[in-house]
């Protein structure tokens, strides 16, 4: 297959919301059409569901059964300033997914092999190094782990060398995952979209990172109609919010928004937190409020959603380096890219991203029968907030060969690993976890007590923290597992994992009414974990509450109706 990429005029036609080359009513006509020809069942239907309070559409697209066996989920999101853009966007929500999945599941796309096989027309080691902003010495010694790795290569096409390259699929979806799958209504589009989407979270993960005062924007200066009449749906709505710019040094106009509503949180909304990239930073605008409007629930649904390029903050006075500037810019300050040709303005991403160290990579993941232009999209470099950011290649090595390998051939080469690179924490880890896998957790409990006494990162202190409190637990040891959670907690106190685990530990103990207290705050933080009302409701039983523990059980059962245990549990209680 040609990997090439050869970029073609692209004139807009639609610039109401975002700039497209025809209109979302045709986006979805053809996307209909073609799933119709292929006779699959890639999408069942599409469906606003917002509520009509902002006034700002939002939809999902349900997928038919073909599409949820490949992409393993059953909706997606789309937005927009007007219904049909919102629906259209949802429908190529779906279209990048599945085209992106396909790709990803389809072993023809790659070739199985170690870099010192391929190294002739792949990537330089360099940018592997880049990747994982890996500037920590002993590159000899990472260099010869990294080519000792079996891979999934791939062809892809540099378009800042303009030439086509081989890249490790499985490297940079283990970095990447999700971010960077894009696609559009032609080859530009989706290249336009998917670099937007990583100089967006690149950015986003710099400023929460290191809580960068950004300037603040003045949303009156905004000229684009679609955008000043959000703007104005947002303030009738009576909702609070602060457009920040994003744009840091990348020289592409990123602008962010922080939205909430006073008279509804913390009780039936959240605190919204989001960005958007494009070539004109008014459509970046745009797209960071009709994203905040899809996340929000029309800020009074008690909806809650998953933070991702941007974390979610729970009180106001958590924002404070980002609602406190003053004085209010001009939007028009921000670089401006945007041209009526889609072509025009991808160049001059490539150009401004060169500028900064960054080569743009693209794997061409278009579906040959849907034929809608999909691209994973790729920037080494790029940081995303959900990576710990103590990263190295020694940890991802560390990660893959966890994930890659059988269990005990993970733990010969993570042995290997350690004559490489002696005395680091992650590979500690990782054999801590190939271990738990193998269903010793004593020994796994050495190789993640090890970990934690190598002065491991502190975002990653709550990863080993869960492990180990595991690997305790499996051994029954509910006090000593319980410090090692709390420990984590202290760190980050909105993970789930050590919640529940918490929540087992005292079960166990028959501590009921802290077990309660640990499978509340799991619900608080995901409402959609069945499992966890579920754990609600049998400790609530051994209290004697059994009018709670019905309505915990009922719960648990309307968001998971395969629970049989509750089920069972809550028919004893019923009598029947």
């Amino acid at each position: 297959m040609n990997a090439r990429i050869t970029l073609k005029d692209a004139f807009k036609t639609h610039t109401l919301d975002q700039d497209k080359i025809i209109s979302p009513e045709e986006t979805v006509k053809r996307f209909r059409e073609r799933t119709r020809l292929l006779d699959l069942k890639i999408l069942k239907k599409t469906e606003r569901i917002d509520n009509g309070r902002l006034d700002i559409p939002v939809f999902f697209s349900e997928c038919g059964t073909d599409a949820k066996d490949v992409i393993g989920t059953n909706k997606q999101m789309g937005k927009g300033a007007d219904p049909a853009q919102s629906e259209a966007s949802a429908v190529m929500e779906l279209a990048e997914r599945y085209s992106f999945f396909s790709f990803k599941n389809d072993p023809e796309n790659f070739i199985v092999d170690t870099y010192t096989k391929v190294k002739a027309g792949a990537i330089p080691f360099e940018t592997i190094l880049q990747s994982v902003h890996d500037r920590g010495g002993d590159e000899g010694a990472k260099e010869k782990l990294f080519e000792d790795l079996p891979l999934q290569w791939t062809k892809g096409f540099n378009m800042t060398r303009d030439k086509e390259v081989l890249i490790p699929f499985n490297w940079f979806y283990m970095i990447n995952e999700f971010n960077g799958p894009a696609a559009g209504n032609c080859v530009e589009e989706a290249i336009c979209q998917g670099l937007s989407e990583l100089v967006e979270r690149h950015t986003s993960s710099l400023v929460s990172h290191k809580q960068l005062s950004v300037p603040a924007i003045d949303p009156d200066s905004a000229t684009d109609p679609a955008v000043r009449e959000m703007v104005e749906k947002y303030r009738r709505a009576g909702i609070q919010f602060y457009i920040s710019d994003f744009t840091l040094d990348m020289g592409i106009p990123t602008v962010g928004v922080l939205a909430y509503d006073p008279t509804t949180f913390p009780g039936a909304s959240e605190i919204v937190w989001t960005a958007g990239t494009a070539p004109n930073p008014e459509k970046a605008l745009s797209r960071a409020l009709t994203e905040t409007a899809q996340l929000s629930g029309d800020f009074n649904t008690c909806s809650n959603y998953v933070a991702s390029g941007l974390p979610k903050f729970t009180t106001i006075e958590q924002a404070a380096y980002i609602i406190g500037q003053q004085p209010l810019t001009p939007i028009s300050l921000l670089p401006n890219l945007s041209d009526n040709n889609i072509r025009i303005e991808v160049e001059r991403y490539v150009a401004a991203l060169e500028k900064r160290g960054m080569d743009a990579l693209l794997i061409n993941t278009t579906h040959p029968g849907l034929q809608i232009p999909a691209f994973y999209t790729i920037l080494p470099g790029a940081h995303f907030r959900e990576r710990a950011a103590e990263a190295s290649l020694g940890m991802f090595a560390a990660r893959l060969i966890t994930e890659s390998f059988d269990p005990k051939e993970a733990v010969a080469r993570l042995d290997h690993m350690e004559t490489l690179l002696p005395s680091r924490y992650y590979t500690r880890f990782y054999q801590g976890l190939t271990h738990l896998s193998l269903g010793d957790p004593q020994t796994a409990e050495i190789y993640l007590q090890a970990a934690l006494d190598l002065d491991p990162a502190t975002g990653n202190i709550p990863d080993i923290c869960s492990y180990l409190g595991v690997s305790l637990k499996e051994m029954e040891m509910y006090d000593r597992a319980l410090e090692v959670l709390e420990r984590g907690e202290a760190i980050d106190p909105d993970r789930t994992d050590i919640h529940n685990l918490k929540g087992f530990c005292h079960f166990k103990m028959k501590n009921h009414e802290q077990a309660v207290a640990c499978f509340k705050r799991v619900i608080e933080i995901d409402p959609s974990s069945g499992i966890d009302y579920a754990n609600v409701a049998a400790n609530l039983r051994e209290l004697g509450q059994r009018g709670d523990a019905i309505h915990y059980y009922e719960q648990a059962l309307r968001i998971d109706p395969s629970l049989d245990f509750a089920r069972d549990d809550l028919d004893r209680l019923k009598g029947i």
